[in-house]
């Protein structure tokens, strides 16, 4: 469940510097310098976020535009990175999230990736098939085994709940069962997002490919069932 963003950038210290910061959150960053073929990339691929620079104004108002009109895009958060004299009327009227003012400074671009990685890991859960479930779990980390409570699960993490404070910057490793299948699964993980009911959402890292599709064929099989049953009191009613 890696989370993307496209950059479209015609600089390369700030690339490079956008880079940085974005990997500390573990999202993945594509530059591009040229809106046309950022557009066809959006089109083509699907980005948790899109960063304009608005220094080439043409530019980025001919990607933000277009933005509207691309479907995979339509939860894709939107930063633009702006000088002080751009009018900021300017860069809410295209649907910007996030105006991040230049120089950049570092520890203010890291505190605004912090309160959006939350909404971006969210955008990209919903994305996948996810199933709620009341599931008992054991979370490591460091020399700690502590229990917790899975809330929901996907392919590429799970929501959960434990009675102590986790680390936000430690690997995990979690062990769970699903529902109606034997054996235990182990996987390492990262925690992603948290909210304040005390929820967490960590995303899988690594996982074993055999223990992958065992998670992915649970969440599948749960899921059709669901809907053939909606589908059955749908003709019932």
């Amino acid at each position: 469940m890696q989370l993307r963003a496209l950059l479209l950038c015609h600089h390369s210290a700030t690339v490079q510097f956008m880079n940085r910061a974005f990997k500390e959150f573990s999202i993945e960053v594509e530059a591009c310098s040229e809106p046309r073929v950022a557009l066809q990339n959006l089109k083509d691929q699907r980005y948790e976020a899109v960063i304009v620079d608005s220094e080439d104004r043409a530019g980025a108002m001919l990607l933000l535009d277009g933005l509207k009109t691309i479907p995979s895009c339509k939860n894709s958060l939107r930063i633009v990175l702006v000088d002080q004299q751009t009018v900021l009327a300017t860069a809410f009227s295209t649907g910007t999230h996030l105006v991040i003012y230049k120089p950049i400074s570092a520890d203010r671009l890291r505190n605004s990736l912090r309160a959006l990685c939350p909404l971006m890991n969210r955008k990209l859960q919903r994305q996948f098939g996810r199933v709620r479930v009341k599931v008992p779990a054991i979370v490591r980390f460091a020399d700690k085994n502590l229990p917790a409570s899975i809330q929901d699960i996907s392919q590429g993490g799970v929501a959960f709940t434990t009675k102590e404070s986790i680390p936000t910057t430690q690997p995990l490793s979690l062990d769970f069962v699903l529902p109606g299948r034997p054996g235990i699964i182990t996987t390492a993980a990262t925690v992603v997002w948290s909210d304040i009911r005390g929820q967490i959402g960590a995303q899988f890292v690594d996982m074993e490919p055999a223990a992958h599709q065992v998670v992915c064929n649970w969440i599948t099989s749960h899921l059709t069932s669901k809907r053939l049953q909606k589908a059955v009191a749908d003709f019932e009613a």
